[in-house]
């Protein structure tokens, strides 16, 4: 119950900061970067890895930072905090290697974008929670994608992507996202109006499925 709170407080900064216009603009741009600094803590409260992924029951959940992340000193303000039984610890990354180490939740900074296109296929990411705020990072191998739509902060999530990685996501948290996506694989023969599909270089082509939760609601 806690969790869910937190989680819906959060939503709710967010969905209610780009309305603060009265104040000065360097103080919305700070309320910003904290309310994307609540977004990562709370996404670690709502996703369950399999024990594989700690060396035991009270291993830190590490949060790797890879590249630039401008609201970096925020997230800090989290570090050691306990989600469950296990300290949250907080690092930055700027090397692959570093991410090969061990990351739990791995946030791709604004700098590494252009990465994106081979950055997968570069490091092995089972049980990693990979969050990101570009365009299309749900699609190209991410997981959770944090994006302004209609000027109100969101998230979209890719849950297929989350299962391949070994990750359960919470049904609260599925629940508020703006978009479920999944990927399905189809002939490469198959036409598609779908401006989502990409090629996998392997003779099919990847697509995604859009799900819109709110579908149907007022």
């Amino acid at each position: 119950m806690m969790r869910r709170m937190l989680l819906h407080i959060c939503v709710g900064l967010c969905i209610c900061l780009p309305l603060q216009a009265a104040q000065p603009s360097k103080d919305v741009a700070e309320a910003a970067l904290q309310v994307r600094a609540q977004f990562i803590y709370n996404f670690a409260n709502f996703v369950e890895w399999p024990k594989d992924a700690f060396a035991d029951p009270r291993a830190a959940i590490k949060i790797c930072l890879f590249g630039e992340v401008d609201f970096a000193p925020y997230l800090y303000a989290y570090a050691e905090t306990l989600i469950g039984s296990r300290p949250l610890k907080i690092q930055r990354a700027n090397e692959i290697e570093e991410i090969r180490a061990g990351c739990h939740i791995l946030y791709v900074g604004q700098d590494e974008r252009v990465k994106l296109p081979t950055f997968w296929q570069q490091i092995h990411y089972i049980y990693v929670l990979s969050i990101g705020d570009r365009q299309g990072f749900a699609d190209k191998g991410g997981i959770i994608n944090i994006l302004r739509a209609q000027d109100k902060m969101q998230f979209e999530v890719n849950i297929e992507n989350a299962l391949a990685n070994g990750l359960f996501l919470d049904s609260d948290l599925l629940a508020l996202a703006r978009v479920i996506k999944r990927n399905t694989a189809m002939p490469s023969s198959s036409s598609s109006s779908s401006s989502g599909t990409n090629s996998n270089g392997d003779g099919s082509t990847k697509s995604t499925v859009i799900i819109n939760p709110t579908a149907g609601k007022d």
